[in-house]
């Protein structure tokens, strides 16, 4: 299996169609926060620590250079050779964010916990040899994670609107000396990038159980508040047959008064990356549970 150079710097470089060496400064800033962002995230899904240091900007075009700091020498070389494959590799599915990245990996769940088990990263010695094998399998598991995927559609979103920028190129260091083959992403390659759209597949949920705090009891489409997920949310209520006994007077409620439900919630990412629910609807109850008494319906 192939070994991976050490390497402790990762470098952007702008490259202009004319010959300047000057950059709007909110594009600048715009863009070095994102990819900072997606540092962040790569060693959040690696579970590992990170912190940067920048250095002065250089001219042949514009080129930002990164520090990397950490543990030990081969877990910075590890998060060096992910973030430069994250950045420039095209994503496989490129126009939506996967129902896989938004189900199966929230950063905190069994997958992950599992996958980094397997990947033993936080045992990795200064003295180890990194392979190519584990940088893949390291690859795979931050794909996996949602806002790699946005921070990096975000991150040429803003580099396709500037005229100026005719490629950018990704190439690692070990303190000055270049390692491995320069990433170039030509301009016209920056759209396969970018997410079409912010919003999520829809959450389909089976019986979800719903705190009833406040239900709407005249007829038109008044949403009811209840206490779900440890959040209070207000949600329409689509059954027709349930709303109608709530209508006529047939079901009384308490303040221990739930509902059983299939429920369907729309989702989309917000500025700073976390998924919020934008509507929730109540398709179908199932049961009501009053005082541990359960009532199909």
């Amino acid at each position: 299996m192939e070994l991976i150079e050490k390497s402790n710097r990762l470098q952007f470089h702008y490259y202009f169609r004319d010959d300047s060496h000057t950059i709007d400064s909110i594009i600048r800033n715009e863009c070095e926060k994102e990819i900072l962002l997606i540092y962040k995230e790569i060693a959040n899904s690696l579970g590992l620590e990170l912190k940067l240091e920048s250095f002065p900007t250089e001219e042949g075009g514009f080129k930002e250079t990164w520090k990397f700091l950490g543990k030990n020498s081969v877990q910075i070389t590890l998060i060096v050779s992910v973030a430069a494959i994250i950045i420039s590799r095209f994503p496989v599915e490129n126009k939506e964010l996967t129902k896989l990245q938004i189900e199966n990996l929230q950063l905190d769940n069994e997958i992950k916990r599992k996958e980094l088990e397997k990947l033993n990263l936080e045992f990795i010695q200064d003295d180890d040899e990194l392979d190519q094998k584990k940088v893949i399998d390291s690859v795979e598991l931050v794909n996996k994670n949602y806002k790699i995927s946005w921070r990096k559609s975000n991150l040429y979103k803003k580099l396709n609107s500037y005229q100026k920028v005719d490629s950018v190129e990704v190439i690692r260091y070990e303190d000055e000396k270049p390692i491995g083959n320069p990433r170039k992403i030509p301009k016209r390659e920056f759209s396969k990038f970018i997410l079409k759209s912010d919003d999520l597949p829809k959450l389909e949920t089976e019986n979800a159980v719903i705190d009833v705090i406040s239900p709407a009891i005249k007829r038109g489409k008044f949403r009811w508040k209840g206490f779900y997920n440890n959040e209070i949310i207000t949600f329409l209520m689509d059954d027709f047959n349930f709303k109608s006994q709530v209508l006529n007077g047939d079901i009384h409620f308490s303040n221990k008064f739930s509902i059983e439900v299939e429920m369907t919630q729309n989702r989309k990412i917000n500025q700073d990356g976390d998924i919020r629910i934008t509507n929730s609807v109540v398709n179908r109850v199932i049961a009501s549970i009053e005082n541990g008494q359960r009532i199909e319906y």
